[in-house]
């Protein structure tokens, strides 16, 4: 959503901020801020690695079966010289590209979530945290593990049941109880 780079100091890593919009006037629950902070701790890796790493140009032509040496339709030439680049092939957009993410600094490790209410905008609150790789590296490593289908479903705990409503499985899922139903009911 935002990066802010420092005006004082000796540090010139960028801060990156998410802001969220809320409904209400109150802060999420911890859950949802928990999804938050994973969200901002991913865009915090990808960026790092984006600066601090060459981009993959060959990876990302070959995944994604491009040819580097395609020439661009003159609407999009136009759209370069707009930007002040020429380039004639989806290659040269790339070299930009690679050659523009090894200028930028890495964020800092501190990382700020911001919610605002919908209705006017209007700040209610903030959380500020550290970046913890080994916790992102859990946290991703544990969905992989579930895609790939290497473990079973975590059900949520009781006090997260609300997000059952939301579950488009929720009518198949096991865990679900008399507890549960009678709660859903409301």
């Amino acid at each position: 959503d935002e990066l802010r780079m420092p005006v004082a100091g000796e540090d010139r890593n960028l801060m990156l901020v998410d802001t969220k919009t809320r409904v209400r006037p109150r802060l999420p629950t911890e859950p949802q801020g928990r999804n938050g902070r994973l969200q901002l701790m991913c865009y915090k890796y990808l960026w790092d690695n984006l600066a601090s790493e060459k981009f993959p140009a060959d990876q990302f032509f070959e995944y994604f079966s491009l040819d580097s040496g395609y020439i661009l339709s003159d609407e999009v030439k136009r759209l370069m010289v707009q930007s002040d680049f020429t380039a004639e092939t989806l290659g040269d957009i790339v070299g930009y590209f690679s050659n523009f993410c090894s200028v930028l600094p890495c964020a800092q490790d501190q990382l700020l979530l911001r919610y605002e209410l919908q209705e006017d905008d209007s700040l209610i609150g903030e959380d500020e945290f550290p970046y913890d790789d080994n916790w992102l590296k859990a946290q991703i490593q544990s969905s992989l593990e579930f895609w790939q289908g290497e473990r079973e479903a975590r059900f949520p705990p009781p006090k997260e049941h609300w997000k059952c409503r939301y579950c488009q499985f929720a009518s198949l899922c096991p865990s679900q109880t008399d507890a549960y139903s009678h709660m859903s009911s409301k």
